[in-house]
């Protein structure tokens, strides 16, 4: 029985070719060479340009800027960043150029930008100064920084207004640079990192940190206070000051080390 309608598409016989199909145009061969010349070309001038990129003189650095630094001099940053003149702005490796900046003492990190066509901008971020450290026959001032190390003040800097760390052994380490040494350099970055995290130095201001036998010792500016924080445990130790303080009297000595107590000597009890 032959089923009435309309079918759109081809049709098989019985014998199973299609009586109808869609035939598709072949492709002239001119159009394929034409396409293959466009691609040959923009290839050829994908690799020129970027040859021109890295070997032309337009490109070549000629002018290194930096931004403001206090502690790092300036004969030693620009000698790093003379190294840059003349090298092509692409193919300049900031990791290079910014490793030769890290390792200069006072210098913590470098950010790089290009300019194009001829300029590098670079800003510096030096290491902050956390303490003066008290050594005899030292002429110049050593600085405490984050990272452990003990540097000497630049000589184009005034003495800075920090406290004095009395105590602790300086030595080298296997690379010739200064460290605090033994036990105390963990205890005085621990209490270092207290003070901050309290908030302590901007309502009671310390002249002194000593490193002493039974541990950590803080001198309060204006004679305010004595107070023995031990070797451990300084944030607790330091908030339970800072809530007890309008009951201990001014410059007296305050022993922290107990969790159940405080206990102070008022200056009094303290004179021969």
């Amino acid at each position: 029985m032959r089923r009435s309608g309309v079918a759109i598409g081809g049709y098989r016989n019985s014998r199973g070719r299609s009586l109808a199909r869609t035939r598709r145009a072949p492709r002239s061969r001119r159009a394929l060479i034409v396409t293959m010349a466009v691609v040959a070309v923009s290839l050829a001038l994908l690799i020129w340009g970027g040859w021109w990129l890295l070997t032309s003189p337009e490109f070549a650095i000629a002018r290194v800027e930096s931004g403001a630094y206090r502690f790092s001099s300036r004969e030693e940053i620009d000698s790093v960043m003379r190294g840059a003149l003349g090298r092509n702005i692409w193919t300049l490796d900031t990791g290079d150029l910014g490793q030769a900046f890290e390792d200069l003492p006072w210098v913590r990190s470098v950010h790089l930008r290009r300019r194009v066509p001829d300029t590098v901008a670079l800003e510096l971020e030096e290491w902050r100064p956390l303490l003066t450290v008290a050594r005899s026959g030292d002429e110049v001032p050593l600085i405490l920084v984050a990272d452990g190390r003990v540097l000497r003040l630049p000589a184009h800097l005034p003495p800075p207004g920090l406290p004095v760390l009395v105590g602790a052994a300086v030595a080298p380490d296997t690379t010739a640079v200064l460290r605090l040494a033994g036990s105390a350099a963990e205890q005085t970055m621990l209490l270092l990192s207290a003070l901050s995290a309290t908030g302590f130095e901007s309502a009671f201001p310390v002249d002194f940190v000593r490193v002493e036998p039974e541990g950590m010792v803080l001198e309060l500016a204006q004679r305010a206070g004595r107070l023995r924080l031990g070797r451990e445990d300084f944030d607790p130790r330091l908030r339970r000051y800072l809530l007890a303080r309008d009951r201990i009297p001014h410059g007296a000595t305050v022993d922290l080390r107990f969790a159940d107590r405080i206990t102070f000597e008022p200056p009094a009890a303290q004179q021969p």
